[in-house]
């Protein structure tokens, strides 16, 4: 017997790349943060879900799209864990413009815009405690890799510039954490 069975009234359809499944969506631990409550979902699905790690999922309940950030499959039941799409960025690079042989400037091209993503505020505490941190980062921002993104590219985020410092290709599957410092260029 499937756990799911036991919920059948809870379940609600998730739709992703045009397809939509049914999974049980919960609030993830016992914490009353609100950014916890808000952010951080536990997502129960079947186990021949299509649904996969770096998904992008829409809550046709509420219309909130959420990353899977991680996926663990058991005997009766896949659970994965989901962090809501809290900003949209636009991504530039910047082009070096040659005049005979001499730099004269450099042009902002745009990448992508409206890339949907979580991002995450750096606190004191968490550069004490996050090894992974570089000293200048203001934010860490998690999104889908579809998107071309290297250092010292721009990324826009709510009105204002910042610089890409790094670029973590590991510490999620099918995701990238990028963390961010102020652009004052």
């Amino acid at each position: 017997m499937n756990v799911l069975q036991f919920y059948t009234d809870r379940l609600e359809p998730l739709t992703f790349r045009g397809k939509t499944e049914k999974a049980l969506v919960l609030r993830r631990g016992k914490s009353m943060a609100p950014k916890t409550i808000a952010d951080g979902k536990v997502i129960v699905t079947d186990t021949d879900t299509e649904i996969t790690d770096g998904e992008l999922v829409t809550r046709e309940v509420s219309g909130e799209k959420f990353l899977i950030i991680a996926k663990q499959r058991s005997a009766d039941a896949v659970q994965m864990q989901g962090r809501r799409i809290n900003g949209y960025i636009e991504v530039i690079r910047f082009e070096d413009v040659y005049e005979d042989y001499e730099l004269v400037e450099q042009k902002a091209v745009t990448i992508a815009e409206n890339v949907p993503v979580n991002f995450t505020d750096i606190s004191a505490s968490m550069k004490q405690y996050d090894a992974g941190l570089l000293q200048t980062t203001v934010k860490k921002i998690i999104m889908r890799p579809d998107i071309e993104i290297d250092l010292l590219y721009r990324i826009r985020l709510n009105g204002r510039n910042y610089n890409v410092v790094n670029v973590d290709t590991a510490k999620y599957v099918n995701l990238l954490e990028v963390q961010v410092s102020e652009d004052n260029r």
